[in-house]
């Protein structure tokens, strides 16, 4: 089964060292022991491993990561799995089991004689489920609940859980309030948001104006493969140009460039299904009144941009007004 555009989001986001130290911070810092200093932690304290002990047959349709992480006095191991399946894996703590024995077994070949010796000591793992589907997550966390009469054999059942973080739990507001490229990524991601893909994007828009260029650069780089899989959930085809526009441009303008297209598709759409007579009168009716919606919306976020100081050309670029609208605006705040 091939990697879907989720899973190369995902996988993408997660293998950049930057947005994973966020996400150390943000979710798992109270899963490590004070031994590891997660807010002290550098980049070059992260390591990112290769994960060649998945199966095959698993891996090509899960986003797996995992990060040797390097305090000052210890070092773990962090093993993410994510998952996008509407249907949770009830097989999970043992899913997760095999994998981290097969991660230790792979660790012991590479260490070889040593790992004979009597102080030869396994590396602590910790494995995160994060889940990004809308439904509840009802899988066990606790591997012992998947083991018949487990209570019966008390301590001969291996005292296993992983980390669970579902994404549909976290509020999008929260989200957002955290004011960096993480947070913006998630939020687009989050299934829970209640705002369709135009007010999202226009959300989005707007936040990234109060973003440092570093978190903006970091939030374009990995924003185009969340916008695919937003517009494909809204059914609107990638063409070429919209596929250029993803490849070459900043955030801001895909934002607004996919914005356009979306509202484009949209109209068409209508158009093919629009009835004659007094339909077609009231759905006219109905486009005016979006359009004038948009357009308020557009002088709201130019009068914002003027009290900014922001220049003529990005206020256009952002809002979509014309030169001559623009300067209306500007002469009616004088």
């Amino acid at each position: 089964m091939p990697m879907g555009d989720k899973d190369k989001a995902f996988r993408r986001l997660l293998a950049d060292e930057r947005l994973f130290l966020k996400f150390l911070r943000r979710f798992l810092k109270q899963n490590l022991p004070d031994i590891i200093d997660v807010e002290a932690l550098t980049l070059d304290d992260l390591h990112r491993e290769d994960i060649t002990f998945i199966p095959p047959d698993l891996s090509e349709r899960e986003s797996d990561v995992l990060y040797r992480i390097r305090g000052t006095d210890a070092e773990a191991y962090v093993y993410v799995l994510v998952e996008h399946q509407s249907s949770v894996s009830h097989l999970m703590p043992f899913r997760l089991l095999s994998y981290i024995v097969q991660f230790w077994t792979r660790y012991v070949e590479k260490v070889g004689e040593a790992s004979k010796r009597k102080d030869f000591l396994l590396p602590p793992v910790l494995p995160v489920v994060f889940y990004e589907g809308a439904t509840r997550w009802t899988a066990p966390v606790h591997f012992a609940e998947k083991v018949r009469n487990a209570s019966d054999f008390g301590k001969f059942i291996p005292a296993f859980e992983y980390r669970l973080i579902s994404l549909r739990d976290k509020n999008p507001e929260a989200l957002l309030s955290y004011g960096d490229a993480l947070g913006a990524l998630f939020y687009l991601a989050n299934p829970s948001k209640t705002e369709g893909f135009l007010e999202a994007a226009e959300r989005l828009r707007i936040f990234l104006l109060d973003l440092s260029d570093e978190e903006r650069e970091l939030t374009t780089n990995h924003l185009r493969g969340y916008l695919r899989i937003l517009m494909k959930k809204e059914g609107l085809e990638i063409d070429d140009a919209l596929d250029l526009c993803l490849e070459r441009e900043e955030a801001d303008v895909m934002l607004t460039y996919m914005q356009k297209e979306f509202r484009k598709a949209r109209k068409e759409g209508r158009e093919e299904g629009r009835e004659e007579g007094r339909e077609e009168g009231r759905e006219e009716g109905r486009e005016e009144g979006r359009e004038k919606g948009q357009l308020e919306m557009g002088i709201s976020i130019a009068l914002a941009m003027l009290e900014a100081g922001e220049p003529e050309e990005k206020i256009i670029r952002y809002t979509g007004l014309s030169p001559s609208q623009l300067e209306e605006i500007r002469d009616g705040r004088k």
